[in-house]
């Protein structure tokens, strides 16, 4: 029987037999161990003498994923009697294992020579495409989870990368005189997968498992393959941006549903716009009132006698679309829906909310929301937002622009933030993203010259293409986007089929297409907040040593492990440790981390010279400084001494202070007034400077920084 292997989109959602994936990979001139298909015990031998013992046979089936839990795989048959009977026991497990399974052959493949063990993978994922997966075979990757995953196209410094970010890359590179892999072949195999994906765009889910690496060779000796559908992926459309200008700086605002009764949503809002000394013209919109605190109101938006650059829309669900329909009448352009019923409350508020979308596209209003809490914008005094976070007495403007998918967490964030110093140049809710997304903002805030530092609270991305442009408008900027990703999700079962599948979930996928764009993704919904304020006044070191000072030898020890953890590099600095003996007690260490010891609380003055010496050497890119329980006078002379030294010079300067606030008020009243951040925990401190070097390396890479 001649046996043709059926590789048409008609199979899809079926895995390949492995002798139809190796044949594509083939064609593909990819490295695949050397093997036929026999059809008969004859035939099998055949090829066996042809190729030379020892073999491996394996039964080929489409209804068979897992040949090993079937016992269809038999290796090192060593002569042809040995493979006589392997054939025969691989054919009776088939049918046993499934009595229904169609066997197309059996593959008799060349023995592979012992070797390195990797695992090669693909995933399709249905909004970012192809991503390349890379693990050291065997418990590594089943067990352990020791995997790197990038979007495709992969470079070959990025298989360099991936290679360098496994746990066990020791093995890779070789280890106790072992020879490690030609990292040449994989990348050659890494450059063949980018063409295979792209000619072949049907393809779900690949492992090549196991590859092979011995001498200078590399052979694929497994592959499991799924095909999908060829169509294109669904891409929503980007519209102008060209009317956001009057949404984020309006010169006349109009509540729809704005009340008396400040119990109420619309209550709020209009007292919080007011307030909060709004300087343009304001007219709440409530058929029932007359006045409200001292603006005429009017019975609906068309009676308002002037242009309207914002609608606040804060009523009812179902009455949305009726004010809508008002904003074209009066050629409103843009408008905020703060109410709730919309798409995530099930499918009734999916087609009101698709309703009020058809509306805006038709008067091309440009929307936020719907469940939106709405913008604020410190630096400029307007509030269109009801949040709580608004009875803040001191609202901090700065240069950080935060946009958060959730209300909620984005609006106890911003409270927090505010108690902290911490200073924004925009906040902005976007929730159901029924128009204008995350995306959107990201555009308009790498634009806009209030904002430093992007921070976004995400749970999914809509618009990828609109992303990946946002993106690369930031990074072009040099406007740093940190994002913390929610909403973990599980693999479905048709996923966890294969190795790839079951190790390359949603939210690794996230993590890649993050650091294919730039973006730096946190892992700590308060580096949100901790990570911005460092980027908005700390310059970019230029590599990753660190001096390290403190007064404590604990706190010396714990932020060195913290920066071997975090990959900073902390110096011995020999040269400058002879300079520092002469201002420390001999008992301190001059050596980097360096303790001055508790007698800073008697003589705060020698700090300075310390910390200058070690901004000067030319071995240091950033300073970590971790004080402890240093109370005023004495600490206000340590953050004066910081302060002068940090704006003198070029290099980061990051602070850590254990000890509580109450002791020393007027020093941390000093850090407020320059808002300068000074981090609670010797975690945070160092978290912060790691991601300072890490976008460093993100430019870097790119050739937007030396």
């Amino acid at each position: 029987m001649n046996v043709q292997p059926d590789l048409e989109v008609s199979n899809q959602g079926d895995f390949l037999t492995e002798y139809e994936g190796g044949q594509l990979l083939k064609a593909a001139g990819l490295p695949v161990i050397r093997g036929e298909l026999a059809v008969s015990k004859e035939e099998a031998a055949a090829i066996a003498r042809r190729i030379g013992y020892p073999v491996v046979l394996k039964g080929m089936s489409r209804q068979i994923t897992h040949k090993t839990d079937a016992g269809i795989v038999k290796l090192n048959l060593k002569d042809e009697a040995q493979l006589s009977a392997a054939y025969d026991e691989i054919i009776e497990n088939a049918y046993r294992y499934d009595p229904t399974a169609r066997m197309s052959g059996v593959l008799v493949q060349k023995m592979a020579p012992k070797g390195v063990e990797m695992i090669v993978g693909i995933k399709k994922d249905k909004t970012f495409g192809h991503l390349l997966v890379i693990g050291i075979g065997g418990i590594f990757v089943e067990v352990l989870k020791d995997f790197a995953m990038k979007l495709m196209p992969v470079t070959d410094d990025e298989v360099e990368e991936m290679i360098r970010s496994l746990k066990g890359h020791k093995l890779i590179s070789g280890y106790r005189g072992g020879k490690g892999i030609n990292l040449e072949q994989l990348k050659k195999m890494v450059q063949g997968l980018n063409h295979l994906v792209q000619t072949r765009p049907e393809i779900e889910e690949m492992d090549l498992n196991p590859v092979i690496f011995f001498d200078d060779e590399a052979a694929i000796c497994d592959v499991r393959l799924l095909l999908g559908e060829v169509g294109n992926f669904s891409r929503q459309k980007v519209r102008s941006l060209e009317h956001l200008e009057k949404m984020l700086n309006p010169q006349s605002i109009a509540v729809v549903g704005a009340s008396s009764n400040e119990k109420k949503n619309g209550g709020r809002l209009f007292r919080y716009i007011v307030e909060n000394g709004y300087q343009g013209k304001l007219y709440p919109i409530n058929p029932k009132a007359e006045e409200i605190r001292g603006y005429k109101a009017y019975p609906s938006l068309k009676a308002v006698p002037d242009d309207v650059d914002l609608a606040c829309i804060i009523v009812d669900s179902r009455q949305v679309p009726a004010v809508l329909e008002d904003c074209i009448e009066k050629n409103v352009k843009t408008a905020v829906i703060y109410s709730s019923g919309f798409a995530e409350t099930g499918e009734e508020g999916k087609r009101l909310q698709e309703q009020v979308v058809a509306l805006a596209e038709k008067g091309n209003i440009r929307l936020l929301g719907p469940n939106s809490m709405g913008i604020a914008s410190p630096a400029i005094n307007i509030y269109t937002t009801f949040g709580a976070a608004l009875e803040a007495k001191n609202k901090v403007s700065g240069g950080i622009g935060f946009v958060s998918q959730s209300g909620a967490m984005g609006s106890a964030l911003l409270s927090r933030a505010w108690e902290q110093g911490a200073g924004f140049s925009r906040w902005i809710s976007v929730a159901n993203e029924a128009d204008l997304t995350i995306s959107d903002f990201i555009h308009l805030l790498s634009e806009d010259e209030m904002t430093k530092v992007i921070s976004v609270f995400m749970e999914n991305i809509k618009d990828y293409d609109n992303f990946i442009s946002a993106a690369q408008k930031a990074l072009a900027r040099r406007k740093p986007v940190l994002v913390f990703k929610t909403g973990k999700s599980t693999v479905g079962k048709r996923a966890v089929q294969s190795h790839t599948g079951s190790i390359a979930g949603d939210d690794a996928v996230y993590s890649a297409v993050f650091d294919k764009l730039g973006l730096i993704r946190v892992n700590h919904v308060e580096e949100l907040i901790d990570v911005a304020r460092a980027f908005e006044c700390q310059p970019i070191p230029k590599g990753n040593r660190m001096a390290v000072v403190t007064a404590s030898g604990g706190a010396c020890s714990v932020i060195a492990d913290l920066c071997e953890e975090y990959g900073l590099e902390v110096p011995v600095l020999t040269k400058t440790a002879e300079v520092i003996k002469d201002y420390i007690p001999s008992f301190g260490s001059p050596y980097n981390p360096v303790d001055v010891t508790a007698e800073i609380i008697a003589k705060p003055e020698m700090f300075k010279k310390v910390l200058q010496a070690l901004v000067d050497d030319e071995e240091t890119d950033g300073v970590i400084v971790m004080l402890t329980t240093n109370a005023d006078p004495g600490a206000t002379v340590i953050a004066e001494a910081i302060l002068d030294i940090f704006k003198a010079g070029s290099k980061p300067i990051v602070v850590g202070r254990l000890g509580a606030d109450i002791i020393a008020p007027n020093a941390m009243a000093v850090y407020q007034r320059a808002h300068f951040p000074v981090y609670p925990t010797p975690e945070r401190v160092v978290r912060a400077m790691h991601y300072l070097v890490k976008y460093r390396e993100v430019l870097q890479k790119r050739g937007i920084m030396d």
